[in-house]
């Protein structure tokens, strides 16, 4: 009698083992974000998505809300004309980029700096040949000149900086120098306030701010 009641408790507290080890628990698994807005389209990427680069005064990741990404298309129609009115690499058969804005997907990244400003990193690709590319990982191009362009949106000044628009010739996909992770980047070589310009002249650390 003992045996059996042994055995008995035995199996209940297998089927408790093994039911202790089927309960997961949740964790967030999203990586991206689909956003559409009124006049474009694009993809919001978590901070938890491991990019190749990082931004001048970077202090961290965060990831864009849909507000954010309104406001940072807001600022982008607004201000875009101004800031690309030098045309760079925007002649010929290469488009002006804020003359064609709707044509382009959009791929967001957020970053913070050392200011503790908010900034939304855009992609702006115009391909149909890239499309499957958008929600895999960050498309980062050299060539095809106003096809391919990118920009920062600081959210916490309302300012914009210039276009960093693709040069002329043959688009080439850049590789990643890394696989996709999940981790946070952080900046290789943090610069406090108070560096010296190569002027000799000190700055304000609200001048870090663009």
């Amino acid at each position: 009698m003992k045996k059996a009641a042994f055995i008995v408790a035995m199996v209940w507290a297998l089927c408790g083992v093994a039911m202790a080890q089927d309960y997961v628990v949740p964790v967030e698994t999203w990586d991206y974000e689909e956003i559409n807005g009124s006049n474009y389209h694009g993809y919001a990427f978590h901070e938890s998505w491991d990019v190749d680069f990082t931004i001048e005064n970077q202090d961290g990741r965060y990831t864009p809300t849909e507000e954010d990404i309104a406001e940072a298309e807001r600022i982008i129609q607004k201000r875009l004309a101004y800031v690309n009115r030098y045309h760079v690499n925007q002649e010929g058969d290469c488009p002006v980029v804020d003359e064609h804005i709707r044509k382009y997907e959009r791929q967001y990244v957020g970053f913070t700096d050392i200011t503790g400003c908010h900034i939304v990193w855009v992609n702006f690709v115009w391909d149909e040949n890239a499309a499957e590319r958008l929600t895999q990982d960050i498309v980062l191009t050299e060539g095809g000149c106003g096809h391919y362009w990118h920009i920062k949106v600081n959210l916490s000044t309302g300012k914009l900086s210039a276009p960093e628009v693709n040069s002329y010739g043959d688009v080439k996909f850049i590789p990643r120098t890394k696989k996709p992770a999940h981790r946070i980047s952080r900046p290789k070589r943090p610069q406090a306030p108070g560096k010296v310009r190569k002027t000799g002249i000190p700055h304000d650390p609200q001048e870090a701010r663009f």
